[in-house]
């Protein structure tokens, strides 16, 4: 399994009251205490690392759906992380579907 290490925390939820699962996205402290330069250049080194990750495991892996799940992700944020337009102490919610919670588990959780 190819294991990445990045600026991002991710947590899967299950929120009863909610519709499916969330995750509970935040930034590692050496990532927000970064400069706005490096945090740009952390970031898309992290893109290319998961996009990397992605094409070494075969079709239909969860591991892979999981890496899927978090590359849509940094692909929304890069531009706006490059920008500093990012609350970096804030956490980010995103709603997901079931099936998507089992794949980003398995990532997650090796």
């Amino acid at each position: 399994m190819t294991e990445i290490n990045g600026p991002l925390k991710i947590m899967v939820v299950n929120e009863p009251e909610a519709a499916g699962w969330q995750l509970l996205v935040s930034f590692t402290d050496e990532f927000k205490s970064a400069s706005l330069e490096e945090q740009g250049e952390t970031f898309a080194r992290y893109q290319q690392e998961l996009v990397q990750g992605i094409q070494q495991l075969p079709e239909g892996d969860r591991n892979r759906d999981g890496m899927a799940i978090v590359l849509q992700l940094v692909n929304e944020l890069l531009p706006y992380i490059r920008e500093g337009q990012i609350a970096l102490e804030e956490s980010i919610i995103v709603q997901i579907g079931q099936s998507q919670a089992v794949s980003i588990s398995d990532f997650l959780n090796g």
